[in-house]
């Protein structure tokens, strides 16, 4: 029997081990959503309305985790293999929780450049051409059960991907190599504030603020060794919060980011060599990392610290 339950605090560490156990089982193609994404997702995302879990036999076995107003994610626990009955249950839950927000499509789908995406971020544009009520997720193009689901739920791709990446941490890695003056370093306690301002240099409109940062930090997964930043004269330039998972070998960057005024200068490269460091210090055996299709200085940056791709997660669009 499929029982249904709320967001609570306590589930969180059931949810971590479900998405490390998937990453392990379903290597050397990892999931979507890794544990790290659970302490960087959270803060903000209003988990009691908008993360719903799926148990059977007192077993979290499913969840989805909506973000208003037209997107979700979903997995299940690999091990159950191709569960219909389970996905049946899961796609309800996404169909009755969109039914109740406003009519809206889904808001950077058709956006090609990075140029449009400031655009859209500073000064968002109402599509009043594409009335209705849409529904969007993520499916990994290898993934051929996850595809025949969606497509037969009634969702299309689309145009809007992000390519994937990794990493072998057994090969050989380049030294970082700082820009001259600078330094690579962990955050401290104290570095609190100017680690919020990083960041929101880094990413226009972020309001990214020291609450959120706090929770993140708050969490068990988070490890202060893999938050590293690019320090001269008292300023961080660039930042990578790295995230190791003991149970599948698996590290990841969520987030990476660089001043404006920094980049061009090799800031970027520096804090994702030195976190690939420090994740094979950490025992991880692979890096991941992914971006929108659309980033190309990224997946520039990406391909030049060793990633290479290895596979695409594809947006699919179901209008209801």
């Amino acid at each position: 029997m499929i029982r249904q339950a709320l967001w609570t605090g306590e589930a969180i560490d059931g949810l971590m081990a479900l998405l490390a156990s998937n990453a392990a089982y379903r290597l050397p193609r990892p999931p979507i959503l890794l544990p790290g994404d659970v302490a960087w997702r959270l803060p903000g995302s209003d988990p009691e309305t908008n993360l719903r879990l799926f148990h059977r036999d007192d077993s979290l076995d499913a969840f989805v985790w909506f973000e208003p107003d037209t997107g979700f994610d979903f997995d299940w626990r690999a091990t159950a293999g191709e569960p219909e009955a389970l996905l049946r249950t899961v796609f309800d839950w996404a169909y009755e929780r969109r039914s109740v927000l406003p009519l809206a499509y889904p808001r950077f789908v058709d956006i090609t450049d990075m140029d449009a995406w400031r655009r859209e971020i500073e000064a968002p544009i109402a599509r009043n051409d594409r009335p209705g009520r849409y529904l969007s997720t993520i499916a990994l193009e290898s993934d051929d059960f996850r595809i025949r689901v969606l497509e037969r739920e009634g969702f299309s791709a689309c145009a809007h991907h992000a390519p994937v990446y990794l990493q072998d941490l057994t090969h050989p890695l380049p030294e970082p190599d700082a820009p001259s003056g600078a330094v690579l370093r962990s955050v401290t306690e104290a570095d609190i504030p100017a680690r919020v301002d990083v960041h929101r240099a880094a990413w226009v409109g972020s309001r990214f603020d020291h609450e959120r940062y706090a929770q993140i930090r708050s969490r068990s997964v988070y490890d202060q060794q893999l938050d590293v930043v690019l320090e001269r004269s008292g300023i961080f330039g660039s930042y990578a919060l790295c995230w190791a998972d003991p149970v599948s070998g698996i590290g990841h960057f969520e987030p990476v980011g660089t001043r404006p005024d920094w980049r061009g200068t090799g800031a970027g490269r520096a804090v994702i060599l030195e976190g690939l460091r420090r994740l094979r210090e950490a025992g991880m055996r692979w890096a991941r990392v992914s971006t929108a299709g659309f980033n190309h200085p990224a997946q520039a940056l990406y391909e030049s610290c060793g990633f290479e791709q290895t596979d695409t997660e594809r947006t699919f669009i179901r209008k209801l």
